[in-house]
């Protein structure tokens, strides 16, 4: 099993092809190639963590958002973000195994923002916990340097490819998100 982040797709957002400069024509190419990038590395038996904005602009959409998770290898668990407003049963009937605000595993904070802004925005903080790496999305743009002990998973920086938590975590705390990961799912 291997272990990969993912954040802020904004699957059938249309406007988040301008404003990210995307390099798609429209949204449908733009799903397609984020699902053949994510299915290219995630294997089923894998874990992915999504940070958060999975989708923006459903509408009339709903069906075609929870065929395309469907359609996404591994095991995903959900980090809400900030476009991220239906239920957590929602998302689950879409195929997520399960939806946080925020989660520690191994001493690693997975959150949609960076911690000073995720406190800010009043993310519960209650169970964190002793934290020592942050792994979050939100900030969109590749000239914004990663803050301390953080590591930003936004698609929009990663070429559109969920991120392997080697590259993500520090090795001296890898091993143990890995076993925490492992009872996560036990």
């Amino acid at each position: 099993m291997a272990v990969y982040f993912s954040s802020d797709n904004h699957y059938f957002h249309a406007n988040i092809i301008k404003y990210c400069s995307r390099p798609f024509r429209d949204v449908d190419e733009m799903n397609a190639a984020m699902v053949d990038n994510w299915n290219s590395v995630v294997k089923d038996e894998d874990v992915v963590f999504h940070l958060g904005d999975v989708s923006a602009g459903l509408r009339d959409r709903v069906d075609d958002f929870k065929a395309l998770i469907g359609s996404l290898r591994g095991k995903k668990v959900l980090i809400r973000g900030n476009h991220d407003h239906q239920t957590d049963e929602w998302y689950v009937e879409a195929g997520f195994r399960s939806v946080h605000e925020s989660l520690v595993l191994g001493g690693v904070l997975m959150v949609h923002y960076p911690v000073h802004e995720a406190i800010s925005r009043k993310v519960d903080d209650s169970g964190w916990g002793v934290v020592e790496h942050v792994v979050h999305g939100h900030i969109h743009r590749c000239d914004v340097e990663d803050f301390e002990d953080h590591y930003n998973v936004a698609v929009d920086r990663h070429g559109f490819v969920p991120v392997s938590s080697g590259l993500a975590i520090p090795s001296r705390i890898h091993d143990k998100f890995l076993e925490e990961t492992i009872n996560f799912f036990s």
